[in-house]
């Protein structure tokens, strides 16, 4: 389901985010390669994470966030923004943590249950060895927090740890 982009639409993305890894969180700049190439995916999942974790826009951010989702849901890194970011909110909303983001709707615990389903789904993408690790930590946090095992109680053989 993931779409052609072209590489005008890749070098613009690429532009932006190495302009934030410098720094500059430059949301108009996301915005016009969104509004440019409004089936890029990848594209919006960065604009959805920003808004969650830089902006603290939690609302604006989880809906480009499934806008992602939608064109993208046989991508595994999409999917796997999309559950990280609804746990960071889950656990702000429980938490208390970080005052003055913007409200969305529904409680934690559906926050946690929407990032869990995400996290699954991204399983059954085929992430590679890192990313693998990386839901596989995140369904155990979620698991940790809500009482529910990720796995159906079943042993299964988990990824092997990377070097930190």
């Amino acid at each position: 389901m993931t779409e052609s982009v072209p590489d005008e639409a890749r070098q613009a993305l690429r532009k932006v985010m190495q302009s934030h890894a410098g720094g500059d969180v430059d949301l108009d700049a996301a915005r016009r390669v969104v509004e440019q190439w409004p089936e890029y995916a990848q594209a919006r999942s960065y604009l959805g994470q920003t808004l969650v974790t830089r902006k603290r826009k939690f609302a604006d951010g989880l809906e480009e966030l499934d806008r992602a989702v939608a064109l993208g849901s046989d991508d595994a890194y999409i999917l796997y923004t999309a559950g990280w970011c609804r746990e960071f909110v889950a656990n702000a909303m429980a938490t208390g943590k970080g005052k003055g983001h913007q409200a969305v709707e529904g409680t934690p615990e559906e926050m946690y249950a929407s990032a869990n389903a995400l996290f699954l789904k991204a399983l059954e993408a085929d992430p590679d060895d890192q990313l693998l690790g990386d839901i596989q930590d995140m369904l155990t946090v979620i698991s940790k927090v809500t009482g529910v095992p990720w796995d159906g109680g079943e042993e299964i053989e988990h990824a092997p740890p990377r070097p930190r």
